[in-house]
């Protein structure tokens, strides 16, 4: 009896480069490529490589893709730790090849799932395998929830299933047109292959019917939508030159930007995450914000660190990742907290906190308790500090205002893909939401992102942007924001099912793999 080949062998040469074809490759769907088109094939070699009933070589394929499409999208990761804190390149690339490690494991599991659905259930399987796939995206835990229909965010009458199922309605697409077209490839274009591959590209043409009918109906209540003049200021200095600024050098390059705006008559001036070194109620700079609004007539939107007594203990003092407003007649009229602290950023979660004493660069940010809703005097708005904006449940909390004023500053990733994937997960909150967002970040990416995804004004990363800008404000209620996330559970339930159901002798026999 012949001895099965090795995993890393001549013999599965061909499988293997399939598989790190469909990993390496969504690094190019991601931006700052985001070549979406080729989203809808990426998967393909992939899915022919694992259809055979190996189950640990299907495991392998689906686990050498996955811990290479993680690595490479998140190596700016390695990047970042490299850059702002004491540990060399060599080894924050080894920690996030050990992250890696781990979230490349779903990309295995989700392959071992194929063979047996396309064994219980012939062709049909390309139906029932994105509702697996979707499950995965939806259970497993994430910090960084990219989820695979997101990379469609600038393809617009595709993009507006987001508003109605969320990104993962998007990914359930993205994976049922890659699971038909490998179908028509294991099966040879059989018979059998075509019923089914015909209903995802009625889904896929659907889909594309319904995107142009929203995105114009979007569109038209726009055109009659009330506007506000908002500013985009943005620095083009990188955050290794700015630690070195001292806080008053901060405070006055920020004031010469607003300068050059005021001219321009804004309703609302915006400085994003972290752009002064002080409280914004410190006596060094509140008299000249109060001068400021009341002299030139803006809402005044400031991020800054807020330091003060601890409410706990007010023998000690405790900090917050902060918002303030100041009115056109120069009063604060509102403060919000981040409620969402960003772990190994703005703190060490539990069990790493006790690494503290010797990791450098991590804040001690406390969180805030409740959201806050701020009036420009002309429109409302909730103020989602930088990695807010990413997280769903966070963004539902503050989806009551006309707008969202997101704040950031990316410029702690350096010149990397980490602000594009950033900035492009923070639109696609906006389409989910249906909610216009106006994006302010320290470096770059600024931007505005309407209701039906359309990005405006955008900025490149590290250059000095001063104008003034329109933000159109309409809202739409849109189902995802109303009904939340019934789709994944959905595709959860049948997940389940239909993974329960292959324990069982299939109907038809499935048509042989190539």
């Amino acid at each position: 009896m012949t001895a099965a080949p090795r995993f890393f062998s001549r013999a599965h040469a061909p499988l293997i480069a399939g598989a790190l074809f469909s990993g390496l490759i969504l690094k190019l769907v991601s931006p700052p490529y985001g070549l979406a088109f080729i989203h809808w094939l990426t998967f393909v070699p992939l899915f022919v490589a694992v259809a055979s009933d190996d189950r640990k070589r299907n495991f392998k394929l689906g686990y050498l893709s996955g811990f290479f499409a993680v690595w490479t999208l998140f190596f700016w990761l390695a990047q970042t730790i490299d850059l702002f804190s004491n540990i060399p390149l060599a080894l924050a690339a080894l920690i996030i090849g050990l992250f890696a490690a781990v979230w490349g494991l779903p990309y295995g599991l989700l392959a071992m799932a194929i063979h047996p659905l396309r064994r219980r259930f012939g062709a049909w399987w390309v139906l029932a395998y994105p509702c697996v796939w979707v499950a995965g995206e939806f259970l497993q835990p994430a910090l960084f929830p990219y989820y695979q229909g997101v990379g469609q965010y600038r393809t617009p009458y595709t993009w507006q299933l987001a508003s109605v199922f969320g990104a993962m309605g998007v990914s359930w697409l993205v994976i049922a047109t890659n699971a038909a077209v490998a179908e028509l490839v294991l099966s040879r274009a059989s018979k059998r292959s075509l019923i089914p591959f015909g209903i995802v590209l009625a889904l896929f043409l659907g889909n594309i019917g319904f995107g142009y009918r929203r995105f114009h109906a979007v569109e038209a209540a726009l055109a009659g939508a009330p506007v506000a003049r908002v500013s985009i200021l943005q620095q083009g200095v990188t955050m290794v030159q700015r630690i070195q600024d001292r806080g008053s050098e901060v405070f006055k390059s920020w004031m010469e930007l607003t300068g050059k705006v005021v001219d321009q008559k804004p309703d609302l001036v915006v400085w994003p995450e972290g752009s002064i070194y002080y409280n914004p109620t410190d006596k060094r700079v509140l008299p000249v914000f109060e001068k400021m609004t009341s002299e030139y007539g803006f809402a005044f939107l400031v991020g800054g660190g807020t330091r003060e007594a601890d409410p706990e203990d007010p023998s000690k003092r405790a900090s917050w990742n902060s918002a303030y407003l100041f009115s056109r007649d120069g009063k604060i009229t509102g403060r919000y907290d981040k409620m969402v602290p960003m772990p190994f950023g703005e703190y060490l979660p539990w069990p790493f906190s006790y690494l503290d004493r010797w990791i450098e660069g991590v804040g001690h940010f406390r969180a805030g308790t409740s959201p806050t809703v701020f009036d420009s005097g002309k429109f409302t708005f909730t103020t989602p500090i930088c990695y807010e904006a990413i997280l769903e449940k966070q963004m539902r909390v503050l989806s009551d205002a006309d707008a969202y004023v997101n704040i950031t500053n990316d410029g702690w990733f350096g010149d990397t893909s980490a602000p594009h994937q950033h900035a492009m997960l923070s639109a696609a909150l906006a389409v989910e939401m249906g909610r216009p967002m106006l994006r302010i970040a320290y470096t770059g990416i600024s931007m505005v992102v309407e209701p039906h995804g359309v990005i405006k004004h955008e900025t490149r990363p590290y250059t000095e942007v001063t104008e003034v800008v329109e933000l159109r404000l309409a809202k739409f209620d849109t189902p995802y924001r109303s009904w939340g996330r019934y789709f994944p559970w959905a595709c959860a339930v049948v997940a389940a099912l239909v993974l329960a159901m292959t324990r069982k002798r299939a109907v038809t026999p499935a048509p042989p793999a190539a």
